[in-house]
Parts: structure tokens; sequence; C-alpha cells
């Protein structure tokens, strides 16, 4: 390499690093120019809030001062007004007051001194009923600036009077001059609204005696203008003064009191103007050190930039699509429900998404919500906004409230998502459903966006229910049911210790002899109120929360109870069957409690028959066997409930040791069906039952309605009928009587 180019080279590195540098200082001097800004700022705040601290003082001082003479007028009613005044003045140490005077209605004073021309504005207001202030004067003799309180003595509830009593100045001056409020930075006069110094802090930067502010000609004339014109209008002023070449920053507050202000003055500006200064020759002097010193800042703050903005990221942000995630969008959208009921909230799910997840794999799910994203945020407007919330769950914040609207919107959504292509394949059809909740029509709830949010939850879940796209609006219905469904989870527990759970019984008729051959347990829930509440609206719930588990276990113990009542009172019984959920036939000690129960009420285990649904079966049939077996031993039956209502196998029947087989009513209620090809289901049954009859598994068909059912069932060779055709569920008393009363022992 040539000299020639090695010296374009350096010249070239030379001129960048010149560049560089020149930037880095530009950029500097902006930063320091910037800080120095804030700086001022942050004084200004802090002289404000300072400044606001010593005028709430010198008004509670007045407003105590006030009171205590309010106090001693009160007392003037119980004794002589000039010797209860001389015994209070003796009390000097505990107040402020130089002197007290009472001015009765005769004209009298009740002491020596007379009121000074600036006293009788505030004396003639006190007559008037009107506690007051009156402007700062100077006492005759002594020349001390005092001022005077004046309050209305009423003993009766008419002005009687007036109570004075004079103050020096001097009590705001221990006010003005603590400086732990300004932290030792400044000091504070009191001053009138023409300028004059009333009260002067001893610690100041100005050394003489002015008697007004503009004295001296510190402050500029055209400050000064601006100042009286403030002061004249009872605004808060900001200015500046400069004395002996430094300038420093003021304050002035009105203390809204006789026209007073506070002159609040900040020293610290001078010094910071000299530590500004002298970074700045600093700056100039050690320019390589700052140098790097800056490169080192600059690739920080590059760092903790991007930090932030990855923290920013994780926190309000959905990593996969980028939109918001729920707690950025339950913060943006709070205010603007608290400010009006001009909104709707969507909520909206992917139907079946797991499977999606399972069929097609997370990178095509991923694919889909990123697309569902984009859709949604091809159709928000201004001010609106979506998120994220976890899964497939979007929430969208619109600003219709007409429901037709709404619902072109959101099906404009479904329909783009719906679109969506993974790997090109379009054999899949994405279905969607959305809950939706309108503000207007919670205008009598406290506006809430936790509320808001519940809300549309509860409308999603019901719009679950169906199996292909639907979009459902939360209503006055669906708020009277979620009150209903939270009264259930709350008094449940308490409903169960106060026995408001009722077994009810519906007869089991024997096919054969057309007598009541058993009885199926039903619970019914009657609170202290007396309105019930029906089976189809807790039950669901308890399946939810687990508790069907011990409403299980409380109606086995009631069948117990009222089987070993009928035998007591020399009824024969009848076997009663109860219901038993998945939750409670696989908890461990549930044979021992079973065990229990027939020991403790004394019956034969063949008088209880439990029944278990078949979806129970598809679990683990060898567990469920086995568990069969040792109830079995027992004494109990084990039926299975509602066959026919799922996916039933007769696997189902060849694997389980079960005693009974009910038929879900619906097996009756299709042959009414017109669309139901009824001889096909004629077929199915006569089979199953021609079936259960080869493996000794005895058959009841439940929804027997008509003559006609009962006539069917028996010629298929049922063995016991249950429906409305033989009675309704009735309370155990009204069973008992009805169709016990003729098998007395």
């Amino acid at each position: 390499m040539n000299e020639r180019i090695l010296q374009k080279r350096l010249k070239r590195l030379g001129i960048a690093v010149a560049v560089i540098s020149a930037a880095i200082l530009a950029a500097g001097s902006l930063a320091s120019f910037y800080l120095r800004n804030i700086l001022g700022e942050a004084l200004t705040g802090q002289m404000k809030s300072d400044a606001d601290q010593y005028r709430t003082n010198i008004l509670r001082q007045m407003d105590a001062d006030l009171q205590t003479l309010d106090t001693l007028g009160s007392l003037l009613q119980y004794g002589d007004a000039e010797s209860l005044i001389r015994r209070f003045g003796q009390t000097k140490g505990h107040n402020d007051f130089e002197q007290i005077s009472f001015y009765g209605s005769s004209g009298t004073e009740a002491a020596v001194a007379l009121p000074d021309e600036s006293v009788r504005t505030v004396i003639e207001e006190a007559w008037k009923g009107n506690s007051g202030v009156s402007r700062i004067y100077q006492e005759d003799g002594s020349g001390r600036n005092i001022f005077t309180y004046a309050v209305p003595v009423c003993p009766e509830g008419a002005v009687e009077g007036v109570l004075t009593a004079s103050v020096s100045t001097d009590v705001f001056l221990d006010i003005l001059q603590d400086d732990t409020i300004l932290g030792r930075t400044g000091y504070v006069h009191l001053i009138s609204d023409s300028g004059k110094v009333l009260v002067r802090s001893s610690n100041r930067i100005v050394s003489e005696d002015l008697d007004t502010i503009y004295d001296n000609g510190y402050i500029l004339p055209e400050e000064k203008e601006e100042i009286s014109r403030a002061m004249a209008e009872g605004e808060v002023c900001l200015s500046s003064f400069t004395y002996e070449g430094s300038t420093y920053q003021v304050l002035l507050e009105p203390v809204s009191v006789n026209g007073w202000y506070l002159f609040c003055v900040q020293t610290m500006q001078g010094a910071s103007r000299s530590v500004y200064d002298l970074m700045t020759n600093m700056r100039l002097i050690s320019g390589g050190i700052l140098l790097l010193i800056l490169v080192i800042i600059a690739y920080g703050y590059r760092l903790i930039r991007r930090g932030n903005r990855e923290l920013i990221r994780n926190t309000y942000y959905d990593p996969l699509t980028g939109a918001y995630n729920r707690r950025r969008f339950e913060y943006e959208i709070g205010p603007l429900i608290k400010k009006s009921c001009e909104y709707s909230i969507a909520a909206l799910n992917v139907r079946q998404f797991k499977f999606i997840n399972e069929i097609f794999g997370s990178r095509a799910a991923d694919e889909l919500l990123c697309h569902i994203r984009k859709v949604i945020a091809e159709n928000v407007r201004a001010w609106e906004y979506y998120c994220r919330s976890s899964e497939d769950l979007f929430y969208l914040f619109l600003r219709d409230t007409d429901r037709t609207a709404i619902r072109e919107r959101i099906k404009k959504i479904i329909d783009g998502a719906a679109a969506c292509r993974f790997g090109g394949r379009g054999d899949y059809e994405i279905l969607m459903y959305c809950g939706v909740v309108i503000g207007s029509e919670l205008a009598e709830e406290d506006p809430d966006v936790q509320k808001s949010m519940t809300h549309v939850r509860f409308a999603l879940d019901t719009a679950r229910t169906s199996l292909k796209n639907n979009i459902w609006f939360y209503d006055t219905e669906l708020h009277e049911t979620e009150i209903l469904e939270n009264y259930i989870e709350t008094h449940m527990n308490q409903a169960l210790e106060n026995r408001e759970f009722k077994m009810f019984l519906q007869p089991k008729v024997d096919l054969q002899t057309g007598a009541v051959g058993g009885a199926e347990a039903l619970v019914r829930w009657v609170p202290d109120t007396g309105n019930m509440i029906r089976p189809d609206q807790f039950i669901p719930v308890f399946e939810k929360n687990g508790f069907c588990s011990s409403l299980d276990m409380y109606m086995a113990e009631q069948a117990c109870g009222q089987i070993r009542r009928w035998i007591d009172a020399g009824l024969c019984p009848v076997p009663i069957s109860v219901n038993q959920s998945r939750l409670l036939f696989y908890e461990t000690d549930y044979i021992d409690r079973m065990r229990e129960l027939l020991d403790r009420y004394r019956i034969p285990g063949h008088m209880i028959t439990l029944e278990i649904l078949e979806g129970l079966a598809a679990e683990n049939a060898g567990v469920l066997n086995e568990k069969i077996l040792r109830l079995k031993e027992l004494g109990l039956r084990i039926s299975m409930d509602d066959f026919g209502s799922g996916y039933s196998s007769l696997n189902t029947l060849a694997g389980l040791k079960i005693d009974e087989l009910k038929f879900d009513r619906d097996f009756l209620l299709r042959l009414d069906d017109k669309e139901v090809d009824r001889s096909r289901q004629l077929v199915i049954m006569n089979e199953i039952v021609e079936l259960t009859k080869k493996l000794n598994i005895r058959t009841v068909a439940e929804g027997v309605e008509t003559k006609e059912h009962e006539e069917l069932i028996r010629s298929f060779g049922c063995g016991y009928g249950q429906g409305y055709y033989y009675g309704r569920p009735v309370s155990a008393e009204v069973f008992s009587e009805k169709y016990l009363g003729q098998k007395s022992a």
C-alpha cells in the first residue's frame, strides 16, 4: 500500500472522527440544555408545592386562632365578659393573642384598648355575623406590625357583640422561617397585592430592608408590570430578579386573605447555573474522556432502550400476534367505559381450536391466530381496540351500540377468519362463536371494566352451546341467570347444611304386575324463601364446580333414612335409586362411606340402587368394574342411567357388571318425531332388551308418558317403566301415602 492511499484513508478517518466528535458534543450540549430545562421545571414544581404548604400553614394558623376566639365568645354567655377576658389573657402562654376586646350592644368595651381604623371594617362585618381578619397595621406606641381577628358573639342565635383579638405578625414569621419546607434552598416573604413587604423573612438574599419588592430596580419594569397585573387579579405568578449578577426564580402565591401574597425565592438557581458552567468547561477540557463516556452512555442507553422496548412488549403485547394483551386492553378501555356507555365489547373464540392444533400442528394454529388478528385489525376503527387474551380468545372494544351493526361487523370478521387456509388446504371449515355486551344496556350498573368483561365472557359461554357460527348478546335474561348462578355457588354449602335440598320420589312400575316396584330419588332445592330452584338451574353449576359429590352423598343418606322410616312405620319399603356422579364414584373412601350409611340406618344393601352414567365406563372399565364388584358385595345394586343419550356401546354392556339398564327418555320421544325412522328405532330397542335379558340385566324405560308408550315397552319385555304416565316426582311424604299406604306389614 503506497503512502498516498494511506494518507487518504487517515484523512477520511480523521474527518469521520471529527464529525462523530462534533455530533457527540452537539448532542451533549442539547442534552445539557434539556437537562437544565428539566431541572428548572423540577425547581418550579417544588416551589409551587412548598408555597402551597406555607399558604396552608398560614391559613391553618388563622383558622385555629379564629376557632379559639369563637370558643371564647361562646363562653361569654356563662360569665362576666370583662372577668372572663382578663382570665383568658392571663393564659397568653397558651395562645398568640396580644389584646382581646369585647364590644357589646351598648357600645361599651370590656377591654381597655380602642381599635385602630383598619379594624373597623372587620368589626362591622362581625356585627353582620361574619368572622374576619383585618389588614396588617402598626400598633400605637410600639410600632409593631399586628392584625386583628373579629368574631360575632351569638349566644341566642342573634349577634349581641363582637369579640376581637390582636395578634403580632411574628406568628407568620415563625411559619415563613420554617426551612424544612423549602429545604434550605429558598426563603419566603409575606407581601400585599401592591408589593409592600408585610412580614420579612430573616433568611434572604437581598440584605436591604426594602419597603416593596420593586425597590432598587431588582425586578425589571416589564416584570413589574406583569407581577402587578397578576396580583391585581389574584393569580399565581412566576417571575425572576437579578441581584449581584445572579438571577433568582420567584413565585408569587396568593394567600386568599386581604390580598396577601407569598413572595417565594428559590436560591438554588444561581448555584445550578454555576454548576452548569463548570460542567461545560470541564467538557471542553476533557473532550476525549467525555467522548468515551458519551459513547459508553449512548451504547448503554441503546441497550436500556432496547430492553425497555422488550419489557413493554412482553408486558403489554401478545408475543405471537403482536396485538395488545388483556392487561393493556383493559388499561386502554377502562377510562372510556367510565366516560361513556356508548360502546360494546365482543369476545371471539375459535370453535374446537384444540383439534386444529392436534390435526394441523401448532404452526398452522399460530398462522390462524395471526390471520384472525390481521382480519380484526382491518375492521376496527379509530378509538377502537382489540387484544388476544389467551389461546384463541380475542376481545374487541367497538363504538357501535346497534345490534344489527355489531352483528354485521362481527360476521365480517368471522367470514374473514374462515378464509384462512392451512398450508394451502381449504378442506377444514373454521367456525367461531362470539359473545357481545353493549354498554348502554348496562346503564343501571356502575361503569366498570371488570364487570363488562365478566358479562361478555358469560355471553361467550352461552354462544358456545351452538355448533355453528354464533353471535350472542348479553341481555337481562342472561344477567338474571348470572345472578342466580352466583347465588347458587355462594349458598350451596349453607343450603346443604340447612337441609334445603329435598328428596322427591318418582315411582318405577313393574310392567308384569302393574305395582310400584321402586322409586328414583330426585333432588329439589327449596330455599327458606320458598321459591324452588329447578334442578336444570343448579345441577349444571354443581357439575362444573364439583359440588355434585357432596349433594349425591347427601341424597344417598336421605334415601337410606327414608327406607329406615318406612320399615319403622311398618310399611313394606321399595328400593330407591340415587344418582352418583363421576367424581364421587372415584373418591378413595366412597365404598367405606356407603358401608357406613348402610350400617348406620340398618338397611339391606339391595334396597339402594346406584345409578351411574354410561360415560363413566368409557374412562377405565377395569377400575370401574373392580369398584362395582366391591359395592355389590355390600348388597348395593348398580344401574346404568340414560343409556342411549351419548355414544352408547354394546361393549359397555358386555364389560360392566351392572344389574340394571335405564333407557334414556329420548328413545320413546324420538318415536313421535316424524323425521325419525320409527321401525328402525323399534328394532334397536327390541334387540337391546333381548340382549339384556341374556346378560341377566333388568331394564327400565324412562319417559313413559302415554298408554301407547307403556304397551310398547311391555311388548319388548322391559322390566320397569318410569315417567309422567305413572306419576310425577312427589315429596317422600306424599309418595309414602300414595303408593305405600296399602302395603303395611
